[in-house]
């Protein structure tokens, strides 16, 4: 079954390679009046593509069909120099190198390079091998080789791209995201077109420069928006339009002159196409690591918003037993002291516990400090403009002649326990800061909200921060801790110093 199969559809190539090429090599006998470069200028481009995108196994039948094809027309005296037959058979180098390569490059404007580089060395093959053997120039049978192989096999490939996914669209039965041959590449490709042949015919001879307004810039407008494969169906749009023109306006006389311009207009389209398909690769590429990034960026925030909610919640359980536990220890020992020092007459015994309960208070005194700093317990006792006056109460700034402002203008206290203690450390490790190191004489803290936002500033008028503060919760711990709740801050130089921070009021419901 395979063998009939492949016999099968060998027999169904040559009968349409045939058709094809007959029809090829008409309208290169037309243009060109030379039944040799007939056979160069179209036939051999069709040719080149089919041995390139078919497997190996039809090539056999691809020469034979060609061979016969040639033969055929020199008994009818079209084609007079038997070296013609050469000519299919040195496009198999340039074949299998591009097969061989082929697989190693997937995007569509690589393969295009591919296949240009192909066409450029079967062209260099006919003009050494079966140039001199022909009567016109080594340069005509150079052009004409080029130029069909730069017309038919972008064009060709362009068709098996679209086949294939046809095929592959049917089988997975889903739409292709990106099909070569779209509606609208059609639609713009026959409007063009029909302007182009309309204007073109009206123009007289002696104006035919300005076909190059009418070839070049459909092929720039095509190969801009469509890409590639813009780029290769205006190359045959223009082609046709040339061609019609030539025989409507009298233009392009000189075969030469001719398929140095189809050449030349076809390789503009594709070269274009092939850039902006690059660019728009690269775009997609970007995209693509952009989202990536965002996605990653996201995740980031959002771990590290549980890792500062996990911190207050581990804060808060500590906060809990030291003070449950070590407050409770410290009380009973305390009690134990003193009732040593009234049950006993012994000096010594006095003396010792008078210092166990010296130690005791101290143990005390420093397990309040560390309480504070762990979880400021005047968060749990009032609200959140108390506890900044509170604050502002530690520092004694009216004692040291600062004047100390607070414009709380929030109409609700936030109910998020996180964003709550962020905002406190922040005013806390600023105003720590100011004290000690800004000699400001006015210190102004304003907690302003907008919708979904907090925003909280802390000016003074001192020194300004000339270098890295270090200690305590830090302005790098500030840094963190507002950007992984999703927030921002501003550090405005001097004169004095305000620091801005916006706190989202809804970071965790807004995280993904």
């Amino acid at each position: 079954m395979p063998q009939a199969r492949h016999i099968v559809l060998s027999l169904m190539l040559a009968l349409f390679f045939a058709l094809g090429w007959l029809a090829l090599w008409t309208i290169g006998l037309w243009l060109s009046q030379n039944g040799q470069q007939a056979v160069l200028l179209l036939p051999a481009g069709l040719h080149l593509a089919l041995m390139i995108l078919l497997p190996k196994r039809y090539w056999a039948a691809l020469l034979l069909v060609e061979a016969i094809l040639i033969s055929w027309l020199q008994l009818e005296q079209l084609i007079v120099r038997p070296v013609m037959l050469l000519s299919p058979l040195l496009s198999v180098l340039p074949a299998w190198i591009c097969q061989f390569q082929w697989h190693r490059y997937t995007l569509y404007w690589q393969r295009l390079i591919l296949l240009l580089a192909a066409v450029t060395l079967n062209t260099l093959l006919q003009g050494a091998i079966v140039g001199p053997w022909l009567q016109e120039a080594i340069t005509q049978t150079l052009l004409a080789s080029f130029t069909g192989g730069v017309l038919l096999t972008p064009f060709i490939y362009l068709i098996y791209e679209y086949l294939k996914q046809q095929h592959l669209s049917d089988m997975l039965a889903q739409r292709m995201p990106d099909p070569p041959l779209r509606t609208s590449l059609l639609i713009w490709c026959s409007v063009i077109f029909a302007i182009g042949v309309c204007v073109q015919v009206s123009i007289a001879p002696e104006m035919e420069r300005l076909l190059l307004i009418f070839v070049f810039l459909p092929n720039v407008v095509m190969a801009y928006r469509f890409g590639w494969q813009g780029g290769v169906l205006s190359a045959i749009v223009g082609s046709v339009l040339i061609t019609l023109t030539r025989q409507a306006s009298g233009a392009f006389h000189d075969l030469r002159e001719l398929e140095l311009f189809l050449s030349t207009q076809a390789l503009l389209g594709i070269g274009l196409g092939i850039a902006v398909s690059r660019q728009q690769q690269l775009a997609q590429h970007l995209q693509r690591y952009r989202q990536q990034l965002e996605k990653e960026l996201q995740a980031r925030h959002r771990l590290m918003a549980q890792l500062v909610d996990t911190e207050e919640q581990v804060r808060k359980v500590i906060a809990r037993e030291l003070h449950d536990e070590i407050g409770q220890n410290i009380t009973a020992i305390q009690i134990q002291a003193m009732l040593v020092a009234r049950g006993s007459d012994a000096p010594a015994a006095r003396q010792a516990a008078g210092q166990i309960s010296d130690l005791s208070r101290r143990i005390h005194h420093t397990t309040r400090q560390l309480l504070r700093q762990i979880r400021p317990p005047v968060l749990d006792e009032m609200a959140l403009d108390k506890a900044l006056q509170h604050l502002a109460a530690e520092f004694s700034f009216a004692d040291r002649g600062i004047d100390f402002q607070l414009h709380y203008r929030l109409s609700a206290s936030p109910t998020d326990e996180t964003l709550i203690f962020t905002l406190y450390r922040v005013v806390q490790e600023l105003l720590n800061n100011i004290s000690k190191h800004a000699g400001a004489r006015q210190v102004v803290v304003t907690l302003d909200e907008q919708p979904g936002l907090l925003t909280l500033s802390v000016s003074d008028d001192g020194i300004g921060i000339t270098e890295p503060i270090g200690g305590g919760f830090g302005l790098r711990g500030i840094e963190e801790r507002v950007r992984a709740l999703g927030g921002d801050w501003q550090l405005l130089p001097p004169p004095g110093t305000c620091i801005t921070v916006n706190l989202p009021t809804k970071s965790r419901e807004t995280a993904p």
